[in-house]
């Protein structure tokens, strides 16, 4: 075995390194769609900024959180991250204090106005890269546990850490595109249920007119099991598969209407009811699984026990087999992945400030990044990418020696030799070059 470096000088004049240097890739796509120049045109009306300009601290918390820093107070590395300040345009980095002030000093207007702009990118990017003719949005909410003295912070359900004060935001996803599609950053004591109805009227609001409603789903568990929300879901004339709460009450009318085998064991009802209050009846699916399938799945639904089985029901409108009304809400495992993506990978429960208003544009920010990392995803690289997380993203493209030269004139960015995906690199930096957005 070769024996290593025996002797080694140091030398601290290098100003432009990186372990970053695949965000190019990020701030390239940033650059089509003009996202800069945007922020700038929105945020002109917002308060006389007396520190950095307003656009280039929001870019700079999306690059932070693409890039995978968790924390406020991490940010000090890329002070002096020299290709970093070169690839987003500043001739220093925030540092941390000033980065949490900005946050403090983001008023709700100027929130609004961000969310009005990834609301339009959204829009615009919809087409891309073929339209789509059909949405299956997916419900659900998140306990983000708290340790400081945030407003806002309340104590309420929270599975793994009981009696500590949360924040409990809701969340809609499209799976489809797996895009975010609306959210709300809500008190830890609010019900899962509560803004639904208002969520569910703002995610129509934004699709885009081409699509008929009738090809529009709706999928949730039994948080969100309300004759109300039925009932305008019904009045909108979308699908649904919503699953019902108190499974005990609906087994003595499966049992009437008989279980069908379907698999393994399993059986399936389907039967009309009116629950009390509602203003019609619907057709409920009961679900029939033996103890012994899958226990650590299993602990993952709602399903209630009674001998050898185990049971889950579901209200629809879907005219599909029963079988096939299970298999379709099995599917929503897509948002479990999506809010596993934004509480590990883009620091969802790394909440910065104990304000308020400055965590709900926080918690803005960080939407905006999920979405423009899976924009970036699903534009520019190869459909075996399309199903990737933003930590395969991150790890396979964006975390990269680099080092900014300049040769004959031009910068060029040194990246590593035996980089293994340098092909799907290089095709992805051409995708974002030819890319005609309209915008």
């Amino acid at each position: 075995m070769r024996k290593g470096l025996q002797t080694l000088e140091f030398s601290f004049e290098g100003n432009a390194l990186t372990h970053f240097g695949g965000l190019f890739l990020i701030q390239r796509f940033c650059n089509k769609l003009r996202l800069r120049r945007r922020l700038q045109r929105i945020l002109k009306a917002a308060p006389d900024w007396i520190d950095d300009r307003p656009e280039d601290m929001i870019m700079t918390f999306l690059y932070v959180l693409v890039a995978g820093i968790q924390r406020v107070n991490k940010t000090e590395i890329l002070q002096y991250n020299g290709l970093f300040l070169s690839l987003i345009g500043l001739k220093r980095f925030p540092d941390p204090t000033a980065l949490r002030r900005f946050l403090k000093r983001f008023p709700p207007p100027a929130i609004r106005q961000m969310v009005r702009l990834h609301d339009q990118l959204r829009t615009e990017l919809f087409v891309l890269p073929k339209p789509r003719t059909q949405l299956e949005f997916h419900l659900d909410s998140v306990v983000l546990t708290l340790y400081g003295k945030q407003q806002g912070a309340r104590k309420g359900y929270n599975p793994r850490k009981k009696g500590r004060p949360s924040y409990h935001p809701i969340l809609c996803f499209e799976s489809h595109g797996q895009e975010f599609w609306h959210g709300s950053l809500r008190p830890g004591d609010t019900a899962s249920n509560t803004g639904a109805r208002y969520m569910v009227k703002r995610c129509l609001e934004k699709v885009p007119s081409g699509i008929a409603r009738s090809r529009i789903r709706f999928l949730a568990d039994s948080g969100y099991f309300s004759g109300k929300l039925i009932h305008d879901l019904d009045q909108a004339g979308c699908g649904y598969i919503i699953v019902a709460s108190k499974v005990k009450n609906f087994l003595a009318m499966a049992h009437r209407a008989g279980f069908k085998t379907m698999h393994f064991g399993w059986g399936v009802a389907e039967f009309e009811y009116k629950p009390q209050k509602w203003k019609q009846s619907h057709r409920f699916i009961v679900v029939q699984r033996p103890i012994e399938e899958d226990p650590d799945e299993v602990d993952q639904l709602t399903l209630f026990q009674v001998g050898r089985f185990k049971y889950s029901a579901y209200v629809t409108n879907l005219d599909l087999k029963a079988k096939n009304v299970w298999r379709c809400h099995h599917s929503r495992a897509n948002i479990e992945k999506s809010i596993r993506e934004l509480l590990y990978y883009l620091a969802l429960n790394k909440i910065p400030t104990q304000e308020w208003t400055a965590n709900v544009a926080f918690f803005q920010v960080l939407l905006f990044a999920y979405n423009l990392v899976h924009w970036f995803k699903r534009l520019c690289l190869p459909k075996e990418y399309f199903g990737a997380t933003v930590e395969t993203i991150r790890n396979d493209f964006l975390v990269l020696p680099g080092k900014l030269t300049c040769r004959g004139g031009r910068n060029v960015l040194q990246l590593p030799r035996d980089y293994h995906h340098r092909k799907t690199f290089l095709e992805a930096a051409e995708k974002i070059e030819k890319l005609r957005l309209g915008i």
